[in-house]
């Protein structure tokens, strides 16, 4: 049975580039939340009329949409693989797709969490104000799902690697 790979990390840390890589080298389908709620914004889909309200007012879709869109996407799924791209943000979306991953056989997501030294994630942001402001959305935010996946982690130091030893190491640590 393909794997359900969560990959998560701190601000700049190349989560995308590296969620995008690993969908590739599996064969596995990539998720980028954000692409399902424009997507569902384009097709004008209820969930999609309700987050739209959310961004347009420039305040957080409240979880309870996010987790009847992954509901939908986990359940639909056959026996492919999905490497989600910063998703879960919130404990309640990691608890819910816990759930129901759980329902299907008793799986279980690997998160990969890539690790930037905090000196080259200053040197990539603009300023040393956004760089606070990201690694303070982190802190509060991110960090209590990294931690709360802390028993099936697989932590990665992503500083000094090129795109595509990063994805080696990736693919090593997670044994497929």
């Amino acid at each position: 049975m393909k794997k359900i790979i969560l990959v998560l990390g701190t601000p700049l840390s190349g989560k995308k580039t590296q969620s995008k890589l690993l969908a590739e080298s599996l064969n596995y389908k990539y998720v980028l939340m954000d692409d399902v709620i424009k997507s569902e914004i384009e097709n004008k889909t209820k969930i999609g009329l309700i987050a739209e309200k959310y961004i347009n007012t420039n305040t957080p879709i409240p979880d309870e949409y996010y987790i009847m869109l992954i509901k939908d996407l986990v359940i639909n799924l056959k026996q492919e693989g999905v490497v989600f791209c910063g998703f879960p943000k919130t404990i309640a979306q990691a608890k819910a797709l816990d759930l129901f991953l759980f329902s299907r056989k008793n799986e279980k997501a690997i998160c990969v969490f890539l690790k930037l030294d905090p000196i080259i994630t200053l040197s990539r942001f603009g300023s040393a104000d956004e760089y606070r402001v990201k690694q303070n959305e982190f802190n509060l935010n991110s960090q209590p799902v990294v931690d709360y996946y802390s028993n099936n982690k697989i932590e990665i130091e992503a500083s000094n690697k090129s795109n595509v030893e990063l994805n080696n190491e990736i693919l090593k640590c997670i044994s497929i």
